[in-house]
């Protein structure tokens, strides 16, 4: 038991510290700010409510063992009640030009601008 558990801790820390290479990453995002719109539509109750949106420039990385560059959104919506949540981190990767995952409050963007 203790012998899986160390070679799985093992494993994932590996996994964070290997550079992901060109191939498994893609070609660095044309069209991130009409990606991560249609996102938002998809997935914001209130898509039309947001204020205070920024997104960052794409860095290369990896989101819940999937490489591609990592895009975060900061913004500011209306929730079901009509008051707005306060600023909240979306990260996004972003894989061949296609959004393959999404976090919201994403600790990974915190100072990401």
């Amino acid at each position: 038991m203790k012998v899986r558990l160390v070679l799985a801790v093992s494993a994932f820390a590996l996994g964070g510290c290997v550079s992901p290479s060109p191939e498994a990453i893609g070609p660095y995002p044309s069209n991130v700010d009409q990606l991560v719109r249609d996102q938002i539509k998809q997935t914001f109750f209130d898509p039309y409510s947001i204020r205070d949106a920024g997104t960052s420039t794409p860095e290369q990385g990896h989101l819940f063992f999937q490489q591609g560059w990592v895009v975060c959104l900061q913004a500011n919506a209306k929730n079901r009640m009509g008051g707005y949540t306060g600023l909240k981190r979306t990260a996004f990767l972003i894989n061949n030009n296609k959004i393959v995952n999404a976090m919201t409050d994403a600790p990974l963007c915190n100072g990401l601008t």
